[in-house]
């Protein structure tokens, strides 16, 4: 069943006692994907166990963890615009590494080991399982383990993530989640972002006016182009949502882009506002699944929007689009972000 409107977009992601995320537990159908550390995570469990995991894990991405990567994230974006030409594939070279960056902030890694962590990135978020990808799933997951009981209490948040009583294995497939949804979601906000503004000079005009607009300015790119178009939910019990009847264990498939558009919620739903006042966009989910890196995420896109508005000067422009259509919208594999000729202004001091 599919799910376009807001209304029932949000009943669906708020009502988990009958729409759960448990996949392995509640869905009918055959789970091929089911070693996936994300499927035992906290994403894909319902309360009381959510909950304690929820509270445990949440002390680590307080506002005042995300402020402590903030330099952090002003550093990489600098370093990473210093080397961005119009002929560099903007995913490879500035959208995919910033957030690995963040990440292996976050958990500690340390330099000699981002090689070894962007591997077993690449190897985790591209398994859905696929037989000929597991060997090297299999093998990342066991390599983020032992570098996990390793990494020193004093770095990262592994330290307070064992200190908040987790297993070796909740560690484990809390990183797996953080690195599938955490890069997955910054790295195609900011190409969502190279889009919109691209298609929309005024926009970004008024932004390089208005600089303050860019909070508002990720919300509408959010609310236009979602990171993910869609998100699924697997229902209890039998039932019915908006008049159409469902059986226990049936995959409901909610559209987030759909319900994003919804112009019963949104005036003028495909137009391009940075000023668009309320944005009640259903992005990061609703309910007790809200992604619970939405501020590190947002912090991420608002540094690096801002640092290119400053030094990627006049209308931008997109070439060498590749993408690749997925069940929920359309995948972008490599860009190229051409700005004016002239070449980058200074960086600001």
């Amino acid at each position: 069943m599919f799910v376009r409107s807001h209304a029932l977009a949000d009943e669906v992601l708020t009502t988990h006692e009958v729409f759960s995320s448990d996949e392995i537990r509640h869905s009918a159908g055959e789970v091929p994907h089911r070693d996936n550390p994300v499927l035992h995570s906290m994403s894909a469990m319902d309360p009381p166990r959510h909950h304690e995991l929820r509270r445990m894990v949440s002390r680590a991405f307080t506002p005042r963890t995300v402020e402590t990567l903030t330099a952090a994230i002003e550093a990489c974006t600098d370093r990473l615009l210093d080397r961005l030409t119009p002929s560099s594939d903007f995913i490879a070279e500035f959208a995919y590494p910033l957030p690995i960056e963040t990440l292996a902030a976050l958990l500690g890694v340390s330099s000699a080991s981002k090689a070894a962590f962007i591997r077993w990135t690449d190897a985790i978020t591209s398994f859905f399982g696929q037989p000929d990808a597991r060997p090297a799933f299999t093998g990342a997951v066991a390599e983020l383990r032992a570098y996990l009981a390793e990494v020193p209490a004093s770095e990262g948040i592994v330290a307070a993530l064992r200190e908040s009583g987790l297993t070796a294995d909740e560690i484990v497939n809390l990183a797996s989640l953080l690195l599938i949804n955490g890069h997955e979601t910054t790295k195609t906000l900011l190409v969502n972002a190279v889009l919109c503004l691209a298609e929309h000079p005024s926009q970004l005009a008024a932004l390089r006016a208005e600089p303050e607009l860019v909070p508002s300015a990720i919300e509408e790119v959010l609310r236009l182009r979602p990171p993910a178009g869609g998100t699924d939910r697997f229902s209890t019990r039998a039932g019915a949502l908006g008049g159409r009847p469902f059986g226990a264990g049936q995959r409901i498939i909610v559209s987030i882009a759909a319900a994003n558009r919804d112009p019963a919620v949104f005036p003028d739903p495909d137009t391009f506002d940075v000023r668009r006042s309320p944005n009640p966009h259903l992005s990061f989910g609703h309910g007790i699944h809200f992604c619970l890196g939405a501020h590190l995420a947002r912090r991420q896109a608002a540094v690096a929007l801002r640092a290119m508005l400053a030094r990627l000067p006049g209308p931008w422009s997109v070439g060498g689009l590749v993408t690749r259509d997925s069940p929920v919208g359309t995948d972008v594999l490599a860009l190229r972000l051409v700005w004016s000729a002239e070449r980058e202004s200074p960086r600001p001091t």
